[in-house]
């Protein structure tokens, strides 16, 4: 009888306990359901509890909020096709560098990122062409000259209606100009002899056709070099990248025999690129400090030319800048203006003022940080961020019919000339082979 009575007992507690236990579900579910749901435990017992052990322990508190609000979306947005954990992560990391407020601290991702590497050491699988994004559309924009899409006939202003028969308009909708690039370039570029196929559209008359292009690698040229009239070697260093040092270096050694009066380096709309590259083009034309490198401790480090088995160290030199050189090309024209001490003109406009310096890291998905770590100073010790380079003389472009020179880049003569009107380039020439100063007060008189 006791062992029954014992039994009896213990049949009863359990019961207790299920009873107290549904009795708590249920005025869970019913009276505290809009505060107390399960949903709303899920950030304490989510994986960030797991991912918060590896957060730096100082950072930990305040990390967890993250994976809070990454748990909530788990477990309650309602529109379920609309979680992308890659995209969520890529988001996160560009919001955080964003929030540094430094335009040049920023994320890459994988697709831009290998399409920046590629352009920055001058080679590519493509068509060789560069694009132009405007109101949801891609057109072409400067088909490199003899490169696949050159020689297919293709035109400035075609606009690419498809890539191997995919409508180009719902790739890149809802995209912005930046983005939408990428993904069409990422659809053109492949393996060269690999094939793509482009539907064009052509003005004027709406022509709509398909041709098929043969991939090939496309060298993009750093430099573009000529023999200017007077015996004046002319060299626009377009970008510094992995392949300029060698171009430089050839369009001295074929220019300079000839150039008895000077040399024009021609630095406008140059957006920058390697130091490495900068300093050795530096090296070329001078011996000594090429720039100053200063940290978040204000701390200066010197840093030196590179020199190479060609030099122009006493030829004279103008140097041409605008708005648009900026980062290295700044770097070089600070450092001839400062660190060269004689036959060295600057002749333009203010520089872009960019003289932050960027480490580049690759990422194991293939993306990438850049992350602002330093600033430069010329060598005479002067800021260049947000204050750029000012010339000598400054001279505002315009095209004015009386400064005709020669026609540079991809700029063509009008019908029934030879010519083109270029007044900083005018005034450059002029300098150098007459000694006369272009109509403008220097800018430190102003």
């Amino acid at each position: 009888m006791a062992a029954r009575s014992t039994f009896l007992r213990r049949l009863a507690g359990a019961a207790l306990l299920l009873l107290v236990g549904f009795a708590s579900g249920w005025v869970g579910a019913t009276v505290l359901s809009d505060t107390v749901s399960l949903t709303r435990i899920v950030p304490a017992i989510g994986p960030g509890l797991v991912a918060n052990q590896e957060t730096p322990p100082a950072l930990r508190q305040q990390f967890r909020v993250f994976w809070e609000v990454w748990n909530l979306v788990e477990a309650e947005f309602y529109q379920r096709d609309r979680i992308n954990h890659t995209r969520m992560i890529r988001g996160a990391i560009s919001g955080m560098l964003a929030s540094l407020d430094d335009p040049y601290t920023v994320y890459q991702e994988p697709e831009l990122a290998s399409q920046t590497n590629e352009h920055m050491q001058g080679r590519m699988g493509g068509i060789g062409t560069y694009l132009r994004i405007t109101d949801g559309r891609a057109f072409l924009y400067k088909p490199i000259k003899g490169a696949p899409a050159d020689a297919a006939g293709l035109r400035q202003d075609d606009e690419i209606v498809a890539i191997d028969g995919e409508p180009v308009a719902p790739m890149i909708a809802g995209l912005d100009v930046n983005e939408a690039a990428v993904k069409v370039a990422g659809k053109i570029r492949g393996p060269d002899g690999t094939q793509v196929r482009l539907t064009i559209r052509r003005q004027p008359d709406d022509q709509v056709f398909d041709v098929t292009i043969t991939r090939a690698e496309i060298i993009i040229p750093s430099i573009e070099a000529q023999l200017a009239d007077g015996g004046i070697a002319y060299i626009r260093i377009i970008e510094f990248k992995a392949n300029t040092v060698p171009e430089f270096d050839q369009a001295l050694r074929e220019l300079l025999p000839q150039a008895s009066n000077g040399i024009i380096l021609d630095l406008r709309n140059n957006p920058g690129g390697f130091l490495d590259q900068a300093r050795a083009v530096l090296g070329r034309l001078y011996e000594g400090v090429a720039l100053y490198e200063q940290n978040s401790k204000g701390e200066l480090t010197e840093i030196r030319t590179v020199g190479g088995d060609i030099r122009a160290f006493d030829v004279p030199i103008v140097v041409l800048v605008n708005g648009g050189s900026a980062s290295a090309s700044e770097i070089v024209a600070g450092a001839l203006r400062d660190g060269r001490v004689k036959n060295v003109t600057l002749i333009g406009e203010k520089t872009f003022g960019k003289g932050s310096v960027q480490n580049i890291y690759n990422l194991s998905d293939g993306s990438s940080a850049r992350i602002t770590f330093a600033h430069w100073l010329t060598p005479a010790r002067l800021e260049i961020d947000k204050v750029g380079i000012i010339p000598q003389y400054v001279v505002p472009f315009a095209e004015d019919p009386a400064t005709q020179t020669l026609c540079i880049g991809d700029r063509q003569p009008p019908p029934g000339t030879t010519t083109c009107a270029d007044n900083q380039l005018f005034y450059a020439i002029r300098l150098l082979k007459t000694g006369e100063a272009p109509p403008s007060m220097p800018a430190a008189a102003r």
